[in-house]
This record gives structure tokens, C-alpha cells and sequence, in this order.
């Protein structure tokens, strides 16, 4: 492919080889397309994921890996974010395992909470507690007073089954909220992960993908960490605030009417500080009857 019309973030280079990945004659006319354009003002880093088993240089190419290796070399100082949370808010959830040690808060967690590395420096980067991992997902009562109410829970797959397997992730839960953007009826499809500073006035960076918290879209090493292997095709841009600004972070803003486009303050998709899980609070189940109360249109809730 040519290299010219590239930017500082190859994110020319990057949606080349994630359209080119799909194999298919239909797209020929797109790469071309690609070559041809001059993408050298986008300041996006491109972090996308195929299915197959990545080895070798390929193993930072797609996936968790390729947001691990963007966030080594351009990513916040390691001091600077030291004590930084890491959050997740998705639509779905996958099969992660019996214990959140091994993929969640091991070499998924391990990826997100990575840093900016010296160059020429083999050490990796300090490994995040898992009370550094906050996730936003929807209870039971953000569906049913949404407005569509329970049928909104159809597009939020999470089984029953899945979740019995692993009900560690519970204690990792905050409500979807989304007061200040008038969204919080409204149920999330976006994917986002960010890095926040404890007091939610600062943003390390910030991810809007297709990606769910699954091992399929992100992927799982094997073989001894030489190998990832992906199920599926996902595609994200990853905002590091050095692309837009001279600052280190963004400065987190909620009022749109306040918000400029200098590049250095960044509106969020939900609510800070988030909203923990009350006692009696249960995330939601796709496939799980709903009887007791009725939705936003006095509707119950009973799957196939």
C-alpha cells in the first residue's frame, strides 16, 4: 500500500489493513479508495480486531495487544495515571471464565491500564489492581424504566447461563447513567473505555469501538502469551489528547453549550462520579422473565 497521505497515528496504514483482512474481491474497490485519499489529518488511532490466531509482529496488530502497544508508545505517563481507574461500558458480555484474575483483571485489564514506555525500555508496565476496574452496565430497573422498557433489554444480550459462571463481575458494576446528556433512558449500544483521573476532572484517553467486554472481540492469549486469538471483526478510534492538544489529558467537561473544539476538553457518553449497584440491584438478563414490576408502558417481561 502507499504510504503517502498517512498520518502520525498510520491510521491510513491501519484501515487499510483492517479492510484488506476481510479478504474479499468486493472490497478491492474500497482499498483502492484508501490508497487514493489523503488521510494524513486524522489524529485517531485505529484499534480494530479480525478472527484468526495473530502471532509474531501480528500479535500487536488487532485487538486488546494493538490497544496495549498504542498505549506504550503514546500513551499517559505512568505516574501521572498511576492511581487512575480504568472504565468499561459496553452492551453485551461474553464468557470471560470462573475467575476475573485470569482474563479480566490479568491480560485484558493489564492492556487497558498500560502506559507510555522508554524507548528502548523491556519493562512493561505497572499491573492494575482490580479495584482499579469500574464497568457500566444496565440493572434490571435502567431497562425497565427506559423508553422502550423491557424490549430495550433485547438489543443488551447477557445469559443467564453466561453469568452464573462468573459472578465476580457483579461487584464490578455501576448503573448506566446519563443524566447530564438527557440519556439516561435511553439504552446504551455504544462500546467506550476510558482512563479517568479520581476526582473525574481528567481523561487519559478514550475509546468508542464496536467492541462488547468479550474475549471473542478483544481477543485471549494463548501458547504462552505468543499467541492471540480473535473471533470476531470489531473496529474502534482510541483518543489520546496529545493528538489534539499540548496537554497530557483532556479536561472532562459535561455542558455542551460550554464545550469549544480546542481540542482539550472531551464530553463523556455517561455520568461522573458513576453510579455504584444498590443492594438490591441485579444487572440484566436477556433471557430472565420480568414480572414483578411493570415497564415504562406497563408491560412484563417474558423471553422464549
Amino acid at each position: 500500500m502507499a504510504s503517502t497521505g498517512d498520518s502520525e497515528t498510520h491510521f491510513k496504514h491501519d484501515i487499510y489493513e483492517y479492510v484488506a483482512a476481510y479478504g474479499l474481491t468486493a472490497l478491492q474497490e474500497w482499498l483502492q479508495l484508501i490508497v487514493s485519499h489523503d488521510l494524513s489529518t486524522a489524529r485517531v488511532f485505529l484499534i480494530g480486531s479480525v478472527p484468526g490466531r495473530h502471532t509474531s509482529k501480528k500479535l500487536f496488530s488487532w485487538g486488546h495487544m494493538k490497544l496495549r502497544k498504542v498505549l506504550e508508545q503514546n500513551g499517559p505517563c505512568p505516574k501521572t495515571v498511576k492511581s487512575w481507574p480504568v472504565i468499561g461500558q459496553f452492551s453485551s458480555i461474553g464468557s470471560l471464565g470462573p475467575g476475573a484474575d485470569v482474563w479480566l483483571c490479568g491480560e485484558w485489564l493489564r492492556s487497558l491500564g498500560s502506559t507510555q514506555q522508554k524507548q528502548g525500555s523491556i519493562s512493561a508496565s505497572p499491573m492494575l489492581s482490580s479495584s482499579h476496574l469500574h464497568l457500566i452496565f444496565p440493572t434490571v430497573d435502567n431497562v425497565r424504566t427506559s423508553l422502550e422498557g423491557y424490549p430495550a433489554g433485547g438489543s443488551i444480550p447477557y445469559s443467564a447461563n453466561t453469568a452464573k459462571k462468573q459472578q465476580y463481575l457483579h461487584s464490578f458494576f455501576h448503573q448506566w447513567r446519563s443524566d447530564v446528556q438527557g440519556r439516561t433512558q435511553a439504552m446504551p449500544h455504544i462500546k467506550t473505555y476510558a482512563r479517568i483521573s479520581p476526582d473525574c476532572s481528567q481523561l487519559a484517553w478514550f475509546l468508542v469501538t464496536s467492541a462488547n467486554l468479550s474475549k471473542a472481540a478483544w481477543g485471549t492469549l494463548e501458547k504462552n502469551k505468543s499467541q492471540l486469538m480473535i473471533r470476531s471483526y470489531e473496529l474502534g478510534v482510541l483518543f489520546l489528547p496529545q493528538q489534539f492538544n499540548e496537554h497530557n489529558c483532556f479536561t472532562i467537561t459535561s455542558d455542551v453549550c460550554q464545550w469549544t473544539s480546542s481540542g482539550e476538553q472531551f464530553i463523556l457518553p455517561w455520568d461522573l462520579p458513576l453510579t455504584d449497584y444498590s443492594k438490591t440491584d441485579k444487572h440484566w438478563l436477556w433471557d430472565v422473565a420480568h414480572t414483578e414490576k411493570p415497564d415504562t408502558h406497563g408491560n412484563a417481561w417474558c423471553p422464549k
